[in-house]
């Protein structure tokens, strides 16, 4: 395909910190114009350079409407990573949609999941919840039916206030369970949403405890989130536990306070001055550290031939933004390619299973996505 033919995609805060990563990323990949956007055309147009032929640069102001949808012309996707979604109560996520092009924001806006238009919209929730989400369809490819999945996922480093946003709404859709902090010992896909549809027969028990916690955490939280209540209905897991593995004193404190306050759904300036006390709170813990982010997960299911399996799998990363930025890079490209069908979607339902994985190893050679596979012993 001629450079000149290929599908454009737009990214605003196109030379910020995860613009940056996800433009790296699709530029590796070839196929795509990419348009650096933002409010600099210096920064834009220098990290354009360096891209090379396959970018251009556009100065852009995501505040500005017909700014906007001028950025927008020609583009087949946007991709927000400007940080603007919530502040802005979805206004740039409803332009592009206007223009006709598909929208990956990085930042979730708030605003209505309900589908309008021909064209995409997939927003990012959190690292918590999308690796809730996507792991478990990770583990699945080619079981005939999975029964029960067990997850952590911890981390440390500094969370940038828009990220920050994305975590504090998908707070307020997950359920907070309390309690014992064993996995084993989690409701079955409880609270809000629909509950999972048993299948027949026992769930298999071969394997023991699944997913043990690590040690040395300050904090244990025994959540289910918004993503992975969902997928836990469309797998018809029988059992679904996820932990937040805390390290530093900030951030579990912080969270707390946050739940007891909690607040209104409406209070966007309320919620944006939450995101940067979180962010404040993950600097302090992460001072004098290196920053990473770990998760793993067990699945139990059944193969094609009626095996009972036991699935693990394993996401080490110390590059927490490059992380985010090949989770964004990989969105855009399926959304672009017309791989997600129309309408608003959460990306942990629209991650490609094996191929996110594939893209986590190809684009960060340092970072560590594997799956391994157990079968019970016979004591016969």
């Amino acid at each position: 395909m001629s450079i000149d033919t290929a599908p454009m995609i737009g990214i605003l805060g196109g030379y910020g910190r995860v613009g940056t990563a996800a433009a790296r990323f699709l530029a590796a990949e070839r196929g795509y114009r990419l348009r650096i956007g933002g409010r600099s055309a210096e920064k834009a147009w220098r990290f354009a350079r360096e891209l090379g032929d396959c970018a251009e640069a556009a100065v852009v102001d995501a505040r500005d409407n017909q700014n906007l949808t001028h950025f927008t012309r020609d583009c087949v996707t946007v991709l927000d990573c400007s940080g603007t979604a919530f502040s802005l109560h979805g206004r740039v996520r409803a332009s592009v949609l206007a223009a006709d092009a598909h929208y990956v924001g990085m930042t979730d806006d708030g605003g209505s999941r309900t589908p309008a238009g021909a064209c995409s919209a997939v927003l990012f929730t959190g690292l918590s919840g999308t690796l809730a989400g996507w792991v478990p369809r990770w583990m699945a490819e080619g079981l005939d039916s999975a029964t029960r999945f067990s997850g952590w996922w911890g981390g440390l480093g500094a969370i940038p206030p828009h990220t920050a946003v994305s975590c504090l709404l998908g707070k307020r859709r997950a359920v907070d369970l309390p309690g014992d902090d064993r996995p084993d010992a989690a409701p079955v896909c409880g609270g809000e949403g629909p509950r999972a549809e048993a299948r027949p027969g026992p769930v298999p028990q071969e394997f023991g405890s699944p997913a043990p916690l690590p040690a040395q955490a300050v904090a244990v939280r025994r959540v289910l989130p918004e993503e992975l209540r969902q997928q836990a209905y469309l797998l018809r897991l029988r059992e679904a536990h996820w932990h937040e593995v805390l390290k530093g004193p900030g951030v579990p404190a912080f969270l707390d306070r946050f739940t007891l306050q909690h607040p209104a759904a409406g209070d966007g300036r309320a919620l944006m001055a939450a995101a940067r006390e979180l962010a404040k709170a993950s600097l302090r813990d992460a001072a004098g550290s290196s920053p990473y982010q770990v998760m793993y997960g067990t699945l139990d299911g059944l193969t094609p031939e009626g095996t009972p399996v036991r699935r693990s799998a394993l996401l080490h990363s110390t590059d927490v933004t490059g992380l985010v930025g090949v989770i964004a890079s990989i969105t855009a490209h399926e959304v672009t390619r017309g791989r997600v069908s129309p309408g608003v979607h959460i990306m942990a339902a629209t991650l490609p299973p094996r191929a996110t994985a594939d893209w986590i190893v190809r684009h960060l050679p340092r970072t560590t996505a594997q799956t391994t596979e157990a079968r019970p012993v016979n004591r016969a």
